[in-house]
């Protein structure tokens, strides 16, 4: 019998252990059926970034910085005092953290003394942030709908949750090994 006889739900592994990783790890029957619905839902997530990009760098080109240096303001905002704090509220790495807060603080829209703060210039630029975003959302809940944009808000946030989990098996499973 052929691959192509058995249709793709009869592809075998040899025999061996492998460690699932990513995407893998949080995959169960009931998700993806098949190969081909697994490459429909990444064509359709592939069409949705490909639009979400030229709209990302209108809105950095719209307020004056990149997106990862307004992550790192919000963090900050929010409350992280340190280079480690903004960089798990982030997901970088410490050095990154203290790489865009150094640059932010050149640009006064933080300060580092006494205590790591947004300026009231940093606090004006995530103003223009917020009215931007909301602008954003709104055109994405004009086509969709109220009740699609919550259900969307919330299946976004499964798979959030689903990720992070598989991204800590992940992690546990390295430290194990």
């Amino acid at each position: 019998m052929t691959i192509e006889d058995a249709g793709t739900k009869a592809l075998a592994v040899p025999d061996r252990i492998v460690q699932a990783t990513g995407i893998a790890t949080v995959q169960t029957e009931q998700l993806i059926g098949d190969v081909g619905d697994a490459l429909r839902l990444l064509d359709a997530v592939e069409r949705v970034r490909g639009h979400a990009h030229p709209l990302i760098l209108g809105l950095q080109d719209a307020v004056g910085m990149k997106m990862p240096a307004a992550l790192v303001l919000n963090a900050i905002s929010k409350g992280r005092d340190t280079a480690v704090g903004v960089a798990e509220q982030v997901g970088t790495t410490p050095g990154e953290a203290e790489l865009a807060i150094a640059e932010l603080a050149a640009v006064g829209l933080v300060r580092t003394s006494p205590q790591l703060a947004v300026t009231g210039l940093g606090q004006a630029r995530l103003s223009q942030l917020d009215g931007l975003t909301v602008r954003v959302l709104d055109v994405i809940t004009g086509i969709l709908g109220p009740a699609d944009a919550a259900q969307l808000a919330r299946l976004l946030h499964t798979v959030a949750d689903g990720l992070e989990t598989a991204a800590v098996t992940n992690q546990t499973a390295a430290l194990n090994n």
